[in-house]
């Protein structure tokens, strides 16, 4: 790869993401030459077009030049196995009701086997501990994750950022950190631009002197966008008192893992812009899978990507596809959005958030995206894995309370037809979630569910699978009740 007169890349781990469950990885280090290697390198750039004699190494005894030894072929990843599941305590919905979108909580134990779920980052980490550490590790939380999902028709998981993913970067240590989209964006702008991508620094886990050194999150980072919390974290000592020493390997692991994804998009930075969108959006790929396994990722998970997201999104969680602050060429947000999003449906299902069907202007941003990622027309994405479209029909300041979007939907529909769209790749979500409460619950669900089925929607609840058990049963007994009173005498 080429590199300005000086530059030095800093150690980058190789396959920093291993097995999936944490391991340390193997190091691979360009490091900056010695006084010692920089004499090396002179005195063999002075033998340059010499004749090897007899005993030199890269001769056999017979003078001929040797056999260049073979480069050892990198260790394919090892992706996590499915899991194996006692489907006894599992149940079954009435099959009225399989639209219904409940919440993954608790996680484990009684849940329908033919719902798709809504599922909570942080539910599924579990209680923290007095020290603010997670109680478990990361491996048993991403058991957890794909214990859970196995179990379930089809799981919604919020994958989209730094601190939005399944993998805390820093209160547990970490299994399959995925790079955040907008790192692949940056690199494009850069490649467009005719930039050199500096990489992240990466020193080894355990020289507190050179993560010390690292005084800056720009110093840190690179071209990349900065985390202050990560950065403050990482460049701490280690010292031996247990939690501030796991919280800082954490950190420093999640760093490592970032580091050899921005050294793949450097690597590719030759090939130009697209290039390096596909390095990126292959390395959050490889993230998706070493977490979840090829399997669960393929017939279970349904990743969310905000693709639209809001200021506080923006600003506060570095959500989406933009950096706060950062100017971006609209062109580099595009090429990082085309490619990791089909990459990522190439894997499996693919959930992109969200949309303000009243709002003509988004209504249009969702439809480009729509045709950049599944055109009707046009080169196709692998697989047979679905688009889920999240809209509504306009949210509260939080993104949390507002309208549904079952008063637009049919409008919508009818402009997305006339696009190039692959319509039958396509599934919608409206947010936000049905409010049922109060008296007459079960009556409440019942009568939504047949609104929503009516609409082709799903039904989106804030229940859990105990709750909506009990509502499934008692509208299970009316409609007993009343096919008995039906019946002639």
């Amino acid at each position: 790869m080429d590199r300005a007169p000086g530059h030095c890349l800093t150690p980058l781990p190789f396959g920093i993401h291993g097995n999936g469950l944490g391991a340390e990885p193997r190091p691979c280090f360009a490091m900056r030459p010695s006084r010692l290697s920089c004499c090396l390198l002179f005195l063999a750039a002075c033998e340059c077009g010499s004749t090897p004699g007899p005993t030199d190494p890269r001769t056999d005894p017979s003078g001929e030049p040797a056999a260049t030894p073979a480069v050892a072929e990198p260790e394919p990843p090892r992706f996590p196995g499915y899991p194996t599941l006692d489907t006894s305590g599992l149940g079954m919905a009435p099959q009225r009701y399989r639209h219904v979108v409940p919440r993954l909580s608790p996680p484990t134990g009684f849940r329908f086997r033919n719902l798709i779920y809504e599922a909570n980052n942080m539910t599924l980490r579990g209680p923290r501990g007095e020290n603010e550490l997670y109680e478990s590790t990361g491996t048993e939380i991403a058991d957890r994750w794909r214990e859970s999902s196995a179990g379930v028709r089809k799981v919604f998981a919020l994958r989209d950022a730094l601190f939005s993913q399944q993998d805390h970067p820093i209160d547990h240590d970490p299994v399959a950190v995925m790079m955040p989209p907008s790192w692949v964006t940056v690199a494009v702008a850069e490649s467009m631009a005719g930039q050199t991508i500096q990489p992240v620094t990466a020193p080894p886990l355990d020289d507190d002197d050179a993560w010390a050194a690292i005084d800056t999150p720009a110093a840190l980072f690179g071209s990349f966008p900065v985390s202050e919390r990560l950065h403050e974290e990482a460049t701490r000592p280690r010292t031996v008192l247990a939690p501030e020493r796991l919280r800082v390997t954490n950190a420093r692991r999640t760093v490592r893992s970032l580091a050899a994804d921005a050294q793949a998009m450097i690597a590719a930075a030759a090939d130009g812009p697209e290039a390096v969108a596909a390095a990126g959006a292959e390395r959050i790929s490889l993230a998706d899978r070493l977490y979840f396994g090829e399997r669960l990722r393929r017939e279970h998970m349904i990743l969310i990507s905000v693709e639209n997201p809001n200021r506080h999104e923006i600003v506060e969680e570095a959500k989406g596809l933009t950096v706060h602050g950062r100017e971006l060429p609209d062109e580099a947000v595009a090429i990082a959005r085309r490619a990791i999003y089909r990459r990522r449906l190439a894997d499996g299902d693919l959930a992109i958030e969200r949309y303000d069907l009243t709002r003509r202007d988004e209504r249009e941003r969702a439809i480009a995206m729509l045709e950049a990622v599944i055109p009707q027309e046009g080169e196709a994405v692998a697989g047979e894995a679905r688009l889920w479209l999240w809209v509504h029909g306009g949210l509260d300041a939080r993104g949390i309370g507002g309208r549904d979007a079952a008063a637009f939907i049919e409008r919508f529909r009818g402009e997305v037809a006339e696009a190039n769209v692959d319509v039958d790749r396509l599934d919608y979500l409206s947010k936000p979630h049905v409010r049922i409460g109060g008296q007459h619950v079960a009556a409440q669900l019942d009568a939504m569910a047949r609104r929503y089925q009516g609409l082709d929607l799903p039904l989106s609840l804030n229940v859990g699978s105990r709750f909506l058990e009990r509502l499934f049963e008692e509208l299970e007994e009316r409609r007993v009740r009343r096919e008995a009173r039906a019946e002639p005498d």
